[in-house]
C-alpha cells in the first residue's frame, strides 16, 4: 500500500508479505514514513512475524490485517513505532494489468502483477513515535507483483495525486525479462478512458530509461500519447532487501511530470493537449541486484512481540 500527500510533504509506504523458500513460510510487516521538509524523521521499520492467516477477503499477520476496506497494524523497532488504521476510500475498479499477449509467459512462470486499488485514498489515523496524524482522503493505491521467483530486476512508479485533474492516474512497471529484456508495462487513466500501452501493437511504441533516481519514459496509442519523467532525490528514498539478491530503492514523495498529446486519428498529428504534474505526490521504486550506496536509510528489522491491549487513544487499540 503506497500513500502520498504532497499538500503535507508526506509518504507512507506498507507491506504485509508472505514468501515461502526451503526453510518454510515467512511473513512480515514493512511499514516507512516519508518527510518532505523534515528527511531526518523518515522511517523505514520492519517486523518479522510467525502467524499467518490468508482468506479471499482479508490478509492476518499477526496483529495486523489487511482487506478491501482498510487496514490496520504497527511495527516497532530500534526504539520507534509506527501504528496505522486506515480505510479505503472511493476509486477506480481492480485491474489485472498484465497484457494480454504476456500473460502466458507469467502463467508459465508462477507470476503476476494486481491492482486491487489502483487509484483511490485513505483515510485514518497514523502514530509516528507517539505522534498522531490524521490522513483525510489521501492518494493511495495498493498493488502486488508476485512469483514463484523475483524478477531479475525492476522500476515501478505510480500517481493519483496530480494537480491539474485530481481523476487522472498513471501506473508505471518496467520488469526484467528473460535474456535481459525489459518489458514495460503502462497503465494511464484519463478523463475516463483507460489506456493500456501494454498491450499490442502499442507496447513496442513505449520507451522506458528507468535509472535510479530518475525514470524517463514515453508511450502512445491510436489516440494519445504521453511522455514524462518521475524523480526523486536519495535523501527521501528508502533501501530494503529482499532475500539475498535483490536490492530495492522506494519512496511514497517523488516528483512527476507528465505531458499528454492527442490526435484525431491514427496517422494524424499529434497536438498537446496538457501537462501533468505532481510535487511530491508519486511512488517510486528501482530493485536489483546491487545497493545503492546513495541511500543510506534502511529499516530497522525486529521480531514482533505480542502485546497486551493497548492503552486509550492508540490507532492500533
Amino acid at each position: 500500500m503506497a500513500a502520498s500527500d504532497p499538500r503535507e510533504g508526506h509518504g507512507l509506504w506498507l507491506r504485509y508479505t508472505v514468501d515461502l523458500d526451503a526453510q518454510g513460510r515467512n511473513c512480515a510487516v514493512w511499514a516507512s514514513w516519508f518527510d518532505r521538509d523534515h528527511p531526518e524523521q523518515s522511517m523505514a521499520l520492519k517486523n518479522d512475524l510467525h502467524a499467518a492467516a490468508i482468506s479471499r477477503t482479508e490478509v492476518k499477520l499477526g496483529d495486523n490485517q489487511l482487506s478491501s476496506e482498510g487496514c490496520l497494524g504497527e511495527v516497532e523497532a530500534d526504539g520507534h513505532s509506527l501504528r496505522w488504521r486506515l480505510s479505503f476510500g472511493q476509486g477506480v475498479q481492480a485491474e489485472e494489468p498484465i497484457p494480454r499477449w504476456l500473460a502466458p509467459v507469467a502463467r508459465l512462470r508462477g507470476s503476476g502483477y494486481v491492482l486491487p486499488h489502483p487509484a483511490t485514498t485513505l483515510t485514518g489515523a497514523l502514530e509516528i513515535d507517539g505522534r498522531m496524524f490524521e490522513l483525510q482522503r489521501v492518494s493511495a493505491g495498493q498493488g502486488h507483483l508476485w512469483g514463484r521467483s523475483r524478477w531479475p530486476a525492476w522500476a515501478w512508479a505510480r500517481c493519483s495525486a496530480f494537480a491539474e485533474d485530481p481523476t487522472a492516474s498513471l501506473d508505471l512497471l518496467d520488469v526484467e525479462g528473460p535474456g535481459g529484456v525489459r518489458i514495460p508495462t503502462f497503465v494511464f487513466r484519463f478523463r475516463g478512458q483507460v489506456h493500456r500501452f501494454g498491450e499490442l501493437p502499442w507496447m513496442p511504441l513505449c520507451t522506458s530509461r528507468p535509472g535510479a533516481p530518475s525514470w524517463h519514459f514515453s508511450a502512445q496509442d491510436a489516440r494519445l500519447a504521453i511522455d514524462g519523467v518521475v524523480h526523486a532525490a536519495p535523501a527521501y528514498m528508502v533501501e530494503t532487501r529482499y532475500g539475498d539478491s535483490h536490492y530495492c530503492v522506494n519512496t511514497e514523495i517523488a516528483s512527476l511530470e507528465v505531458r499528454v498529446r492527442v490526435r484525431a486519428f491514427p496517422g494524424a498529428p499529434w497536438r498537446p493537449e496538457t501537462t501533468l504534474t505532481s510535487k511530491c505526490g508519486a511512488s517510486l521504486e528501482f530493485c536489483g541486484r546491487s545497493p545503492d550506496p546513495r541511500v543510506t536509510r534502511v529499516p530497522a528489522v525486529a521480531p514482533a512481540v505480542q502485546k497486551e491491549a493497548r492503552a486509550a487513544g492508540s490507532v492500533a487499540s
